[in-house]
Formats: structure tokens, C-alpha cells, sequence
């Protein structure tokens, strides 16, 4: 259960309303990564810390220090710099943060602490899209030998093998939804998570979901160049920033979309249509676009699955108009990498969001079955 060590005569007054407050979501993943969520953290201070405060804004963050230990601390801009409070300690007897209750517990607290008109989510740790927790994808990471950079370390990098610090996608959203409140956006600074399953499965918890389609470097999201424009829900300088600094990083590789989960219906309608007509899906999977470093290929660029999948120049019109809706914002790079592979892969169709419908991927065949969008569009 939750627990908290702060002294009673310690505790800060509650804050004014805030506009928005930004929820930097970081449990236990492993040792690996965590020193890249401190990194992540004091990033975040340096777009306050030259944006000379956050406005109207608050930022709180929650980071889990190992599988038992985690913090609930304030941000706060005072004398020209960026001031950490420790609002709450928690002891973990289990892996409450991967349980929907653990989660409503924890952005219950975020709130309490910060009252605001809006909330947001950025969700720091390793990701595999929306395959279910516990499912096990075997992988061969490439010898460093074999491409030019070396191993690139990215956030897929030491996924933990062990379900109990896994949280399915679903019972994200279920803890969203027992706190009471919508999000303005869930980031996810992880790997593979721009898919069509998960924008689906969030799409009564958020407006919108900002995530790579592919991995992302171990780096993660460049909060120094916007942090200020996450504050904002400048959703364009978001996506801008991401590009401008990944397209100068070694590899220069990245990719990122902006899905706003308020047209995933419609997308839905409009696919279930697309799959009644076309219902043995596409024959040739060579030729679809890859986003991933799987064997075979699970994450599938979306645009261009439909465009070779729907010879209905109508239907594959009001799919293209409603795609438009659904990512507003996305950027890539000129390829992508993967550390699976080792290599850097071209990207010649982009659409900033990826479905695994055409996988044949036997260790996920079934599970795809079984995703709420699968269900609803076939």
C-alpha cells in the first residue's frame, strides 16, 4: 500500500489552481534506463529554467527509484531556477503502479497536489506497443560488429522480461479512468507505441496520444527543446522540436505522430468497412512499410497498409480524409533504427501511426486478434 515519510509540519501548501499540470509518469522499468529518467527529469528544468518559469502551469513527477521505492515530487521555478519537492515517498509492497487501481492512486495524488483546469500525462518507460504484458516476442539483438554505429541503446533496450513491472495498455486506461479525470494528451516516451490498438484503447482517457511509431533512443523525448511547448499543448512545436533534434542525433533517427483519439471512432467505422470489402487483407508483405526491428514484422506503417490493402477509390479517399484527422501532427526521419537489427532502415511511407493487422508474426497472432480494435474493425 502507499505510504507516505513526510513530516506533517513539512507539507506544502496547496497550490493555486494551475491551467494545466503535467504528470511525468515514470515506474519501476529497471536499473538500465533509470538514470536516462533523471536525465529526462533535469531536462524538463532547463525548458523552465529558460522559459524563465512555467506560467500558468505545474509540474509533478512521479519516478519509482527501484521495484519498491518511488517519489511524488513537485517542480517548482523560484530564483531564477527549478526547485524539487517531495510531496510523497511510497513503499510498494507489490507492483501497485501496474495495477489500474495503483495508477488512479497515484494521478489521484498528482491532482491533490496540484489542482488545475487540465491534465496531462508523460509516461517514461520501456515499450512493445500494445502487446500484452507477459507475452514473450523472441528477439535476437544484432552484433556490433554488423552495422557501422556499434549497438545504439534504445527505450526497448532491457524490457523486462518479468510481467510483474509490465502494465497492459488497457489497465492504463482503466486507472485513468478510475482517477475521474480526461487527459489532454498521454505521451509515451517509449518504443512502438504510435499504433492505432492503443490510440483505440486510450481513446476515452485522452484527446490525443503523442508516441514513436518505432523505437526511441534511449535518450528519449529532448524535454529541453519541448518541455515549454508540452506545457502548452503545442502539439506542431512538439512534433518540430522531436525532428529538429533527432535529425541532428547519431543515428539521425526518429519518428513521432500525434494521434488525436477523438477521430478513432470514425477511423474505425471507416475500416470496418474496408475489411468487409477486402476481407483476406494484403498477399504481399514485402512490400508494406516496416516500422520495427521484429521478425517478421509486427508494427506496420498505417497509411500505407491501407493504401496497398483498399482498391475502393472512395472508400480509400474517406480513409486518407479521416487519417488526416486522426494524425494531425507526425515527422520522421529519413530512416529509422532498430537495435534488434542493428541497422538503419528507410522510410519511404510515413503516416505516424502503425497497425499490426497484416502481422504474421506467430508468437502475437492471436493476441492481435483479441485487441479492442481488431474487434471493431473486423
Amino acid at each position: 500500500m502507499l505510504s507516505s515519510c513526510r513530516d506533517e509540519d513539512d507539507t506544502p501548501d496547496i497550490p493555486p489552481t494551475a491551467k494545466q499540470t503535467v504528470l511525468m509518469y515514470m515506474p519501476w522499468s529497471d536499473n538500465g534506463i533509470y538514470p536516462y529518467f533523471l536525465k529526462n527529469i533535469s531536462s524538463f528544468e532547463t525548458a523552465i529554467e529558460n522559459n524563465q518559469g512555467l506560467g500558468d502551469n505545474a509540474l509533478i513527477v512521479f519516478i519509482s527509484e527501484n521495484s519498491t521505492t518511488s517519489y511524488l515530487i513537485n517542480i517548482n521555478y523560484e530564483h531564477g531556477g527549478c526547485v524539487r519537492d517531495t510531496l510523497k515517498t511510497y513503499s510498494f509492497v507489490e507492483c501497485d503502479y501496474t495495477t489500474a487501481s495503483g495508477i488512479a492512486s497515484i494521478i489521484e495524488d498528482a491532482m491533490s497536489a496540484s489542482p488545475s483546469d487540465k491534465y496531462a500525462m508523460a509516461i517514461g518507460c520501456h515499450g512493445m506497443g500494445w502487446i500484452p504484458a507477459g507475452t514473450h516476442v523472441p528477439t535476437r539483438v544484432a552484433m556490433a560488429a554488423k552495422q557501422k554505429h556499434g549497438i545504439q541503446l534504445t527505450r526497448f533496450f532491457g524490457h523486462s522480461s518479468d510481467s510483474d513491472y509490465q502494465t497492459d495498455v488497457t489497465t492504463l486506461a482503466d486507472g485513468i479512468k478510475l482517477a475521474g479525470k480526461k487527459m489532454e494528451y498521454v505521451l509515451f516516451d517509449d518504443c512502438y507505441m504510435s499504433n492505432i490498438e492503443t490510440a483505440y484503447d486510450l481513446r476515452g482517457v485522452t484527446n490525443y496520444l503523442i508516441a514513436s511509431t518505432c523505437e526511441i533512443m534511449i535518450d528519449g523525448m529532448p524535454y529541453a527543446e519541448i518541455g515549454i511547448d508540452l506545457m502548452n499543448n503545442n502539439y506542431k512545436g512538439v512534433v518540430d522540436g522531436f525532428y529538429e533534434f533527432y535529425s541532428n542525433f547519431d543515428p539521425p533517427c526518429g519518428t513521432i505522430g500525434v494521434t488525436d483519439c477523438r477521430e478513432v471512432e470514425q477511423m474505425a467505422l471507416i475500416m470496418q468497412q474496408i475489411n468487409m470489402a477486402y476481407p483476406t487483407g494484403v498477399h504481399d508483405l514485402s512490400g508494406l512499410q516496416k516500422l520495427d526491428g521484429y521478425t517478421p514484422t509486427i508494427f506496420y506503417d498505417f497509411g500505407d497498409y491501407v493504401s496497398k490493402l483498399c482498391q475502393d477509390p472512395s472508400l480509400l479517399a474517406a480513409f486518407h480524409n479521416q487519417l488526416n484527422l486522426l494524425v494531425p501532427y507526425k515527422a520522421a526521419t529519413k530512416t529509422y533504427y532498430s537495435m534488434l537489427t542493428g541497422l538503419e532502415t528507410e522510410i519511404k511511407n510515413f503516416s505516424g501511426i502503425t497497425v499490426s493487422d497484416p502481422t504474421i508474426n506467430k508468437n502475437i497472432s492471436n493476441e492481435v486478434k483479441q485487441t479492442n480494435w481488431y474487434k471493431a474493425t473486423h
